[in-house]
């Protein structure tokens, strides 16, 4: 999964084990599972919160990172002891990937670092009873034969970061958003413009309070674009 670009002004960057969430995400969800459950830290763990509430995929989820002294085994060891030894393990490329449902919330730890100390990437998922409603990227203009890779909208600050490819050019894609968007009553910023050529190229625009900002990267068969939306 592709990464989205950081907001202006904001981190908004997060990962989780896609393979060990996708596993849980259709399981019956519980009566309870509204209710966030709360996740220890290890002892003079410094952390921070990225997002109370958000929804990437249609999936309900609140992140949160910190820094521990603890190497990745003691990490671990932290929170087998906690959980009783029930939370699952997984080796991914050079993290370790804690794993444990409570309730109707599915935990995941992404923990990497050595013998000095740990980055620990904590992640709350909501299971989900049923399927979405709709499929990532409803209401946004998409170009023919594009694909959503993923659709991430931000409650407690409201926005929503979208990343997707197109078999567009750079070029091609960046017209097709100015006509579309213009359409809908966005208007150009008049700080960006795109050649035929080109392999990258930006755009912004505004409605009413709305911001929207875009990128177009060109790959090997595709552009690569994300659109950051928010409320100035």
């Amino acid at each position: 999964m592709r990464r989205p670009n950081k907001r202006p002004g904001m981190v908004r960057s997060f990962t989780f084990s896609l393979p060990l969430l996708l596993a849980w995400l259709l399981s019956p969800q519980p009566a309870d599972a509204g209710n966030w459950p709360s996740v220890p830290l290890p002892e003079h763990a410094q952390g921070e919160l990225v997002s109370s509430h958000m929804v990437h995929n249609n999936v309900p989820m609140r992140v949160s990172r910190f820094h521990t002294g603890m190497s990745p085994a003691q990490v671990i060891g932290f929170y087998q002891r906690h959980w009783k030894g029930q939370a699952k393990v997984t080796e991914f490329g050079d993290r370790q990937i804690i794993a444990y449902q409570q309730g109707g919330h599915f935990i995941t730890l992404d923990v990497r670092g050595g013998s000095s100390g740990s980055q620990v990437q904590l992640g709350i998922t909501e299971l989900l009873g049923r399927e979405p409603g709709h499929a990532p990227g409803h209401g946004f203009p998409q170009p023919e034969r594009s694909q959503v890779i993923s659709d991430t909208r931000y409650h407690d600050n409201p926005g929503r970061t979208i990343a997707l490819e197109s078999p567009q050019s750079t070029y091609q894609a960046w017209e097709w958003y100015r006509a579309r968007l213009q359409q809908q009553g966005w208007k150009d910023d008049g700080q960006h413009r795109c050649s035929v050529m080109a392999v990258q190229c930006q755009a912004g625009y505004q409605r009413g309070s709305e911001v929207l900002s875009m990128t177009f990267n060109r790959a090997a068969q595709h552009t690569e674009i994300v659109a950051n939306q928010m409320r100035r």
